[in-house]
């Protein structure tokens, strides 16, 4: 969930990678594709706190979103992120029908999208206001002068797949 409120706190950090792989933005301008890719990640990842079927589906769709990641970044991609998949994996094929840590679900479904606000208004204020606790309110994150980690280096070559 931290990725996805970078994308909300520091857009900028992105701009390399679309810079060199402009087709994950599926053709949209940046700054239209990254919030979006922000809320969407942020609301798979609670949709893994919701319903058994809510969260078997945002398992599967982040599932998908892992593996075709894989692609474009190679398998240093798929090895960072195979814990993560594996819990997803097994969140999926959970048969419980039930939710143990929140027992009146059923009755709260109407409070989803208030909770799913409030959570998100908490995080992001978390994230900004740990950063300004951290470094100030003055100090700007921002990566001017560093290369991307995705870029390609002529020192470091990658081996052909």
């Amino acid at each position: 969930m931290w990725s996805s409120l970078e994308k909300f706190a520091y857009p900028e950090w992105f701009d390399p990678l679309v810079d060199e792989k402009p087709f994950l933005t599926f053709g949209m301008p940046r700054h239209v594709f990254i919030p979006m890719a922000g809320v969407a990640e942020f609301t798979m990842g609670f949709g893994l706190l919701s319903t058994p079927l809510v969260r078997r589906l945002s398992a599967l769709a982040l599932f998908v979103i892992f593996n075709a990641a894989v692609y474009p970044f190679g398998r240093i991609d798929l090895v960072g992120h195979a814990l993560i998949m594996a819990v997803i994996v097994a969140i999926a094929a959970d048969p419980t029908r039930e939710l143990h840590f929140l027992p009146k679900m059923r009755t709260s479904l109407r409070l989803m999208p208030v909770t799913l606000a409030l959570t998100t208004f908490v995080f992001v204020a978390g994230y900004w206001g740990l950063h300004a606790v951290f470094y100030g309110v003055e100090v700007a994150p921002s990566r001017p002068n560093m290369p991307a980690t995705h870029t390609f280096d002529p020192e470091h070559p990658h081996p052909a797949p």
